[in-house]
């Protein structure tokens, strides 16, 4: 798997967005709290709420999951 960094300025490689996405984040704000990614100049933010998108649509909602992080 590429090692694709999507936060340059917090150093956040999109396999660590996935990875929280698999624990249960569903939103962008919920990203920027686990990975800090997006917190900066916010120019990934974009990239971020893509990604988000793409996970929603391709996975249905678990809730057990997102008990994990504790996501309402």
């Amino acid at each position: 798997m590429a090692r694709k960094l999507v936060c340059i300025c917090n150093l956040v490689l999109e396999s660590e967005i996935e990875e929280v996405l698999e624990k249960g984040a569903d939103t962008t704000q919920q990203i920027q709290d686990h990975t800090r990614a997006g917190t900066s100049c916010g120019r990934c933010l974009m990239e971020i709420d893509v990604l988000v998108e793409e996970h929603k649509k391709k996975k249905p909602e678990s809730h057990q999951s997102r008990l994990e992080f504790g996501f309402e």
